[in-house]
């Protein structure tokens, strides 16, 4: 399972070494949803690689302050041009998912930026960015990464009050 192993979690405003072709959009509070779909000229869609009940691991409980034991966990890949650009993985605590928020549970292949950025009643956290080795997201596409690096970012973003980890691996492109 990805992302289970990134240690060096930094402040994006501070991280180094952000390749300049990515920085921009790292950096960028709006949604990724909206800024892949105007990049790629609408040809944008998601694939969602699984939507399950399980348990946090344990970094991402305590980055939630969190103590749930289930959370709806989504991994998808977004797609732009026909090709794999970003991973995705949402952890969606149970006790985030009350009223309202229920509508997370059903988004299908639906963006999930796309449905919490029209929501009046959302705040964003502070972004965090980390490098990571592509190579282990070779099982979930159609190419094979060998030593390139891909960077990884995650915040939380307070619907209603809930909190919801986002967190947003973007692929080196092939």
């Amino acid at each position: 399972m990805p992302l289970r192993h990134i240690k060096e979690w930094q402040p994006a405003l501070q991280a180094e070494g952000i390749p300049e072709t990515l920085r921009e959009m790292i950096l960028d509070n709006h949604s990724l949803t909206q800024r892949l779909k105007q990049l790629h000229h609408q040809e944008f869609f998601v694939r969602v690689l699984c939507h399950e009940w399980q348990e946090p691991i344990s970094e991402e409980k305590a980055f939630l302050h969190c103590d749930d034991q289930r959370a709806s966990i989504r991994e998808v890949l977004l797609f732009g041009s026909g090709k794999p650009v970003v991973f995705a993985r949402s952890v969606l605590p149970e006790s985030s998912l009350m009223g309202d928020n229920a509508e997370l549970l059903n988004l299908g292949d639906k963006p999930l930026g796309e449905y919490i950025f029209s929501q009046p009643d959302l705040r964003r956290g502070p972004i965090e960015v980390a490098p990571l080795p592509a190579r282990q997201f070779n099982q979930r596409i159609n190419f094979t990464f060998d030593k390139e690096t891909a960077w990884a970012r995650r915040s939380l973003f307070y619907l209603r009050e809930k909190p919801i980890l986002v967190c947003e691996v973007f692929l080196p492109v092939k």
